[in-house]
């Protein structure tokens, strides 16, 4: 017998789980400014049939020519968690799996008109997206779905109501960062660096990191000094042309041109421009290539001192065009730039001294790092420090204009992250804390990492989600190269969109009654006081969450 029913984006399917454990929904609330998002599953319990059916989908109703469907495919996970001895199942029992295996995660277009494979005994779900451009009208709508055989017998219908909500969310406001890797998409599809083919793949890319909620792309001026092992390069993609000719430096801004107008039309708010001195020390300078008197070849690199006097003069020169540059476009107040990723408490003189050497060139500019220290921020080295999100009570008791939180490999036990061994849930709480805590921005290192560890090689993501084994699985990618240079999504950045948008509603219900009256439902819903340490881990919670916010908005209107 085939058995069919909706269920929520958030809940993850294994293809050995159990359907009756998947609860099912009959409604959706969305705004008139957001989307629907939900999971049409089917599970085949006949044991005579063949191992799988061929079918096809057919929608019904008002809002068909809005449904957009794509399959949910699951991936190698050879490292669910952190490879480390201090994580263990009885610190944190909330983890949906942490044994290797396939774990759904990509979303797939649908093959032929609309056709999914129905696996006997394996859950398969179909992802649906109700794509809102505005032109959707409050009230509730009913989609009816249903599912044709081969030969065109209808085998399930189902219905499900999307009720609009009769206002908008507000404007995102929170500043998002995933770090963008120009290089890598160039690695992965063969492509010649800042060739055209290359811009159109970028283009693609930054415009679904833009539909996720992602508003500030890395801008590699120079090649970012990222997970690069010492003595290694990565790919140039260098942005800024430099040419040194009888010992003077001149640039060419032309592709940072290119690039700016290409983010600026996909939707792009703010540009993080690359780290200056290399990362995890600050002791070095990024690879800089420049032609030298006509012969093309590189200036400064690990061999290279982040405080010679040669790099020193050739940065301030660098800083000058390219603050210039951003100056005349209007841009300044949506520029940020990087000194170095994650340096240590031990690495404080290293960065004072280089933030010293440019100090001038970047006065009155935002300077934004990874680092966990407050110290720095103390000291006046960095005014938007981005500390991890099992470090950030200290920055919380400081005076600081803007507050942002990230992850990486770390925390995972409590907190939230994006792996794919989380629920899905977990991964979207993010939002409801940020709220509470007045957060205004968050970074995250890889939205396209196709490398594996210090990159020593690239890596195919679809077919190793750990980077070379050596990530927790999802760490590394927020979206999958597809097809013809077409990004692919991955459940996890659906997710943290989500988390944005429960962001957006809770803004708009703070504006309707107070702050503390929002916090107090929110917290109520979920259960007790919202802390970093602790997380909705289940759909129900989450939804109970979002829920009370929806019921306050709809209260006022």
């Amino acid at each position: 017998m085939l058995r069919t029913k909706f269920i929520s984006s958030l809940d993850k399917c294994f293809i050995d789980d159990n359907y009756d454990s998947f609860a099912e929904i009959k409604s959706v609330n969305i705004y008139k400014n957001t989307d629907a998002v939900f999971q049409y599953l089917a599970f085949d319990e006949e044991e005579a049939r063949m191992c799988r059916m061929v079918c096809s989908i057919e929608v019904e109703g008002d809002l068909a020519e809005y449904v957009k469907m794509r399959t949910v495919e699951c991936i190698p996970n050879y490292v669910p968690v952190e490879p480390t001895p201090k994580f263990s199942r009885d610190l944190d029992p909330d983890y949906v799996r942490t044994e290797p295996g396939l774990y759904p995660d990509i979303l797939m277009p649908l093959h032929n008109t609309n056709g999914v494979t129905v696996l006997k005994q394996q859950l398969h779900p179909v992802w649906i997206d109700v794509k809102n451009d505005g032109s959707i009208s409050a009230g509730e709508h009913t989609l009816k779905f249903k599912l044709f055989n081969r030969t065109h017998e209808l085998i399930a219908e189902n219905e499900i109501t999307i009720n609009v909500i009769d206002t908008c969310l507000p404007e995102q406001e929170t500043k998002v960062t995933q770090w963008f890797y120009a290089d890598c998409l160039a690695d992965y599809y063969d492509v010649d660096v800042w060739s055209e083919r290359h811009f159109e793949i970028c283009r693609r890319f930054i415009q679904t990191a833009v539909d996720n909620g992602i508003n500030m792309i890395l801008t590699p001026v120079l090649t970012p000094p990222l997970d690069t092992a010492v003595g290694w390069e990565r790919t140039t993609n260098q942005l800024v042309q430099v040419a040194l000719n009888d010992g003077k430096y001149s640039f060419d801004l032309s592709l940072l041109d290119r690039w700016v107008n290409m983010c600026l039309d996909c939707g792009v708010k703010y540009f993080e421009i690359n780290h200056l001195f290399t990362q995890w020390g600050a002791f070095h300078c990024p690879k800089v290539m420049a032609t030298v008197d006509g012969e093309y070849k590189k200036i400064f690199g690990w061999e290279s001192a982040a405080e010679g006097e040669e790099y020193v003069t050739f940065l301030n020169l660098l800083l000058k065009e390219v603050t210039s540059y951003f100056e005349g476009r209007g841009l300044k107040d949506n520029v940020y730039f990087h000194i170095s990723d994650e340096p240590w408490a031990e690495h404080l003189p290293q960065y004072k001294l280089n933030r010293k050497n440019i100090g001038e060139a970047l006065k009155g500019w935002h300077i934004l790092d990874a680092l966990s220290h407050v110290e720095y921020f103390k000291e006046g080295l960095c005014e938007n420090p981005v500390a991890q999100v099992n470090r950030i009570l200290p920055f919380l008791e400081e005076d600081i204009k803007e507050r942002w939180v990230y992850y990486c490999c770390y925390p995972y036990e409590g907190y939230s992250n994006r792996f794919m061994a989380m629920h899905s849930a977990r991964t979207r709480f993010l939002g409801t804390q940020m709220f509470k805590y007045g957060l205004d921005g968050f970074l995250h290192w890889g939205y396209n990492y196709y490398n594996n560890q210090f990159s020593w090689d690239h890596i195919d993501p679809m077919l190793n989600a750990n980077a070379g084994h050596w990530a927790g699985g999802g760490d590394a990618v927020s979206v999958y190269p597809g097809r013809h240079g077409m990004p692919l999504e991955s459940i996890r950045i659906v997710a943290f969109r989500q988390g944005l948008e429960d962001i957006r509603a809770m803004k708009l219900c703070e504006s309707l009654y107070s702050k503390q009256e929002v916090v107090a439902a929110i917290e109520e819903a979920f259960g007790g006081e919202i802390v970093f340490e602790k997380c909705a881990n289940d759909t129900a919670t989450m939804q109970r969450v979002r829920d009370a916010i929806d019921n306050m908005i709809i209260a006022k209107l």
